[in-house]
């Protein structure tokens, strides 16, 4: 096992983590995101180097990225076309026919990423069993080709009508396009094997979109960590919790759609175990938005279908994206008065340039940052262990003006706007729990994230959640967490079959296969396993229904009868919608795999330091708005384990600091974790 990177590249701050198994030695970095992502990760690597990591013995390097989220949301792609079925070229407009909003008379969905005239048709027809009904019309290939070329076309996505059944007929209009155009041409069938023609129309179209600008990013940022003087193994974060090659991460980029958060939310995982916690809920804040995922049983909740933009207007994309909940609140977020003379915090960010007000890099209106400035919960010199000085007076000028607008005293509208931050991220725990069926109450906090461990424990008390885990390092936690994610492939087939009429030699017969195509990607990437880990699931739902619940099935069909198979599914039904019925029958709809290779992970060890600690400074800093009290202020790593800490208190460390509220008490575990009892008896 050698050493290891990661590299979180976030709205604001990119942060690097390097692992050393020889020694145990951890190695953090962070720099400020730069207009070019890539620029500002060398530029980490560099300061990894300075600190005496030798990248040249590094051999794997796991990276997460926004830039496919960034190009949809700013729609900032290729120029794309789509070939699909003659008569279907409306699909992307027409959609689910569903409105979200329905009392919003300007409703209005995001426009197609690919405009109505780049859509083409062509003559082919398959049946849902995949049989051919009309051959496809290749005479038509010429002028198609040319057509594509003539517009200028960048990206081709193609669609056929039933293709997860029988991709023949994709592949062979691709290979001639790719041929006589030179454009990134993307299958439907290459992303996605299930059913449901609009949500495999809009995957292929998004992973064509972003195809081109991904390819430039993966090669420029392979390029920039060679010159640095790696020479290993390039991984990219991929959105269903595992990892990708780069090759992989070019040809499908939109699997890397939700890359960014998954390497917290894989290190919260593997912390809860570590902790005998297998349910948690990993919560990250840093710069721009807030995010949440529920991990239940040690695993983090994956959705079959991820909305691009939101479920009320974006673009849906069929593939195993972790169920992240993302709301604009992070310590960048702006403060501000709406029309209607209310005071309103996000989501607009001044993300790392302008920056905060309090950084003195050109931000004018005031932010979340500014607010905890203001209040006392951040020292203005030792903010990123004093590499940041915050200008005090500069934030409080900028929120006056705020405070003068809404006729309200300053330090309350500050602690207004640490509230309405706090019930703004509240909302992203309860969608990914309380809508989902589950308990906050049931579930520990992990926070992490620059900004998370400012605001954990009142967001755990806004939910009843009683207690809060702030790792070490938490501001480098995402970075560090991708060391421990997996290599891991979703593969689903489209079976719809009534479940009584299930034929388990037929259903093992397709896991089997399943299982293969999984294997065989694992095989292509020649990386050293320690195992070899195959996870079986049924999409299930009653007859009549549109939407399915996962089921997860045993190694084998022989073991697992009907009525088995029933039971679980009315179970799930039962704790997600609070009812289910015996009589309605039941359609099994999809097939699906779940291959994990467990790649090498960093050894989590026990803190060995005496109960001792320095005696805390004494600073006045204000938790409800009106007064200023008297408050600890501890430094972490001069905390040793089993150091009993009663609120209110501050811990500072290099890259974030916690806050302990006037009702809770905090202890250092045997990990060195900081854990808060909220409302604890003192």
């Amino acid at each position: 096992m050698s050493t290891m990177v990661g590299i979180d590249i976030g709205g604001t701050f990119t942060d690097l983590t390097a692992y050393d198994p020889v020694s145990g030695d951890l190695t953090f970095g962070k720099t400020t995101t730069t207009a070019r992502p890539d620029e500002g990760a060398v530029s980490g690597l560099q300061q990894l180097i300075a600190d005496g990591v030798d990248i040249r013995r590094a051999t794997v390097l796991k990276h997460g990225t926004t830039v496919v989220i960034n190009s949809i949301l700013e729609r900032r792609g290729a120029k794309t076309a789509l070939i699909t079925t003659e008569g279907f070229r409306d699909t992307l407009e027409i959609g689910r026919g569903s409105r979200p909003e329905s009392f919003n008379l300007f409703y209005r969905r995001l426009a197609p990423l690919v405009p109505r005239d780049l859509r083409f048709e062509i003559r082919e027809r398959l049946s849902a069993r995949g049989e051919v009904i009309k051959p496809l019309d290749r005479a038509a290939l010429p002028r198609l080709a040319k057509l594509i070329t003539q517009a200028g076309i960048e990206a081709v996505a193609i669609c056929f009508l039933h293709a997860y059944r029988n991709p023949d007929h994709e592949l062979e209009v691709a290979a001639y396009i790719a041929k006589h155009t030179g454009c990134f041409v993307t299958c439907s069938h290459e992303l996605s094997r299930e059913f449901r023609e609009f949500e495999r129309t809009s995957t292929a179209v998004v992973n064509a979109f972003v195809g081109p600008r991904t390819s430039t990013y993966v090669s420029r940022f392979r390029d920039g960590v060679n010159k640095a003087g790696f020479s290993g193994r390039l991984l990219l974060m991929g959105s269903n919790g595992g990892v990708l090659t780069d090759a992989e991460a070019i040809k499908r980029p939109v699997l890397l759609i939700e890359s960014g958060p998954v390497g917290g939310a894989a290190g919260a995982a593997e912390l809860g175990k570590a902790l005998d916690m297998p349910n948690v809920i990993a919560f990250d804040m840093g710069g721009t938005t807030a995010k949440a995922v529920m991990i239940e049983n040690g695993e983090a909740a994956v959705t079959p279908v991820y909305y691009a933009a939101g479920y009320n207007r974006g673009y849906p994309v069929q593939a195993a994206v972790l169920d992240i909940v993302e709301v604009g609140a992070g310590g960048g977020s702006i403060a501000a008065v709406n029309e209607m003379g209310a005071l309103v915090v996000g989501p607009r960010s001044a993300g790392g340039v302008p920056g905060p007000v309090c950084y003195g890099t050109g931000g004018e209106e005031p932010t979340i940052t500014d607010a905890n400035l203001i209040l006392g919960r951040l020292h203005p010199d030792r903010f990123l262990n004093g590499e940041i000085k915050l200008d005090k007076p500069a934030a409080e000028k900028a929120l006056q003006r705020l405070a003068t607008r809404l006729k309200e005293p300053l330090h309350r509208v500050a602690a207004g706007i640490i509230h309405l931050a706090t019930l703004t991220m509240a909302s992203a725990v309860k969608m990914t729990t309380v809508e989902r069926g589950y308990d906050p109450r049931d579930f520990a906090m992990i926070a992490y994230g620059g900004a998370g461990p400012l605001h954990a424990a009142d967001i755990a008390r806004e939910l009843g959640i009683r207690t809060v885990i702030v790792p070490n390092h938490p501001g480098h936690f995402c970075a560090y967490g991708m060391l421990y994610a997996d290599l891991k492939y979703d593969v689903v087939q489209t079976m719809a079959v009534g479940l009584e009429e299930l034929e388990a030699v037929e259903a093992e017969k397709q896991f089997l296969d399943l299982e293969e195509r999984g294997r065989a990607s694992l095989r292509e990437i020649k990386v050293n396993l320690t195992s070899v880990v195959i996870s079986r699931f049924a999409d299930m739902r009653y007859r009549g229904q549109e939407h399915t619940l996962k089921i997860r099935l045993p190694d084998k069909m022989s073991l697992v009868s009907q009525s088995d198979m029933r039971a679980a599914f009315e179970s799930e039904y039962t704790k997600r919608y609070g009812h289910s019925s015996h009589k309605v029958p039941i359609d099994l709809v999809n097939l699906r795999v779940v291959v994990t290779g467990v790649a090498d992970k960093p050894v989590i060890n026990d803190l060995h330091k005496d109960t001792a600690a320095a005696e805390p400074e004494i600073r006045d800093v204000n938790f409800d708005g009106r007064n200023f009290v008297p408050c600890a202020i501890w430094q972490r790593d001069k905390l040793g384990a089993a150091v009993r800490i009663d609120g209110p208190a501050i811990i500072e460390e290099s890259a974030s600091t916690t806050v302990v509220g006037p009702n809770d008490w905090a202890t250092i575990d045997r990990l060195g974790n900081i854990r808060i009892t909220v409302g604890g008896d003192q």
